[in-house]
């Protein structure tokens, strides 16, 4: 007797089941697009991934290596993930309740997600991880200041944005330059932080982005950025991986570097900030801490509840990458061990450039580059778009950058190699 599998068809928001022979399972149209869902994995194991850039590809490549095939809720035909993994879900991010009814657990890549839609999910028994009170407190940024505030952690001085007045106000307190950010994450590509020298740069970013949520901030005289990665079990239990420390340029991540060079204390200190945030937000999954070392001590800047950019080097550089340790976490299951492989780890992004560089055409020069290992999103190349990385380990950090730096510039054909 054949085999009978449950096909799901996607178009907007809307769904339905239907029971019907694998070898007469319709062909996609322009009306519907056909996914066949894989019920042979235990439930525990039925992993939905909403979203599917480069965190859900990474993420559906580690899950893959445990026997585990998540479900992608996925936007576009091109997206990362969707290009790699079999047999994706397509509709728009309000199509969630639908999706959520093949999978056990559903879990995240991005923030673009209606809030209150994943708290009703909760509240009606879907396993929602990392959970709706820590993807608010993440996805929401001035709902996160107010957070952090009252537990006490310090944070920049901020204020709501709703009209010039509010703009002046702060700007009378804390002096200019100050910092806009848009208070919920824009669509890929799309800007969300200015530093405004004055008050007419300020009044064009409020012109140009009136539509939006937007926050103020004091500008933050800073010694180093980091980032902190824990990953924890729906029981309470926690990992830590070493404190990673970011580079920046014209508002985008170039570099990471592993372990930061801060000291021990300051790497103590940063590690237990972290846990407790973990703890008291009762997060599951990984939870980036993003962290500002000025003269004042550590200030949090912000929270990521998903595995995060400055954690693609423990792929390398960790006996458990932070993938793999976010499906560990939020199926429940024993968490892999966290410490650094090597002195030094540094990732470079690949950042797309005006001149439409296609790393692939030059990935034979990049694997000449020994000891870097690259990692492309399989993207249409575009100005400032991230279209992959490198990782590079060696016994200190100029080693490594140098080896991660020349096997980037390879992939964007740069040097003849």
């Amino acid at each position: 007797m054949p085999m009978r599998a449950n096909t799901r068809w996607m178009s907007g928001v809307k769904s339905q089941a239907i029971e019907q022979e694998p070898d007469l399972v319709p062909v996609p149209n322009d009306a519907a697009i056909v996914t066949l869902v894989n019920s042979d994995l235990p439930a525990i194991y039925r992993l939905g991934i909403v979203g599917a850039g480069q965190i859900a590809r990474m993420t559906h490549q580690a899950a893959i290596k445990l026997g585990i095939t998540p479900r992608l809720l996925a936007e576009n035909l091109d997206d990362s993930a969707a290009l790699a993994a079999p047999d994706p879900v397509y509709g728009h991010p309000d199509s969630l309740a639908s999706f959520a009814e093949s999978c056990e657990v559903v879990t995240f890549e991005h923030e673009r997600l209606d809030l209150g839609l994943i708290a009703s999910l909760e509240q009606a028994g879907n396993k929602i991880r990392p959970g709706a009170k820590v993807i608010r407190a993440s996805f929401d940024k001035l709902h996160q200041r107010r957070i952090l505030q009252n537990r006490g952690f310090l944070v920049p001085a901020f204020c709501d944005l709703r009209g010039p007045d509010d703009l002046f106000d702060f700007a009378s307190t804390t002096g200019w330059p100050i910092v806009i950010k848009s208070v919920r994450a824009g669509m890929p590509g799309e800007r969300s932080i200015w530093v405004v020298e004055s008050p007419a740069e300020g009044m064009r970013v409020l012109s140009e982005n009136g539509n939006r949520g937007l926050m103020a901030e004091n500008h933050q005289a800073i010694i180093k950025e980091l980032v902190v990665l824990v990953v924890r079990r729906p029981g309470g239990n926690a990992r830590c991986y070493p404190v990673a420390e970011v580079l920046q340029a014209d508002g985008a991540c170039q570099e990471i570097r592993a372990p930061a060079a801060i000291g021990p204390r300051v790497a103590t200190e940063a590690k237990e900030m972290a846990l407790r945030l973990a703890e008291e937000l009762d997060a599951v999954g990984v939870l980036a801490v993003e962290l500002f070392l000025t003269t004042e001590g550590l200030v949090v800047n912000e929270l990521a509840a998903r595995p995060h950019n400055a954690g693609h080097l423990t792929i390398e550089g960790a006996p458990t990458s932070q993938f793999e340790n976010h499906v560990r976490a939020v199926l429940d299951l024993p968490l892999g061990p966290t410490w650094a492989l090597a002195p030094a780890i540094v990732t470079v992004n690949v950042i797309g450039g005006y001149d439409g560089t296609d790393p692939a055409n030059h990935l034979a020069e990049a694997l000449a580059v020994e000891g870097a290992h690259i990692h492309l999103y399989d993207k249409r190349p575009q100005p400032g778009r991230k279209l992959g990385h490198v990782t590079a380990i060696g016994d200190d950090l100029e080693q490594a950058r140098d080896m991660a730096r020349r096997a980037e510039a390879a992939l964007l054909g740069r040097r003849p190699w």
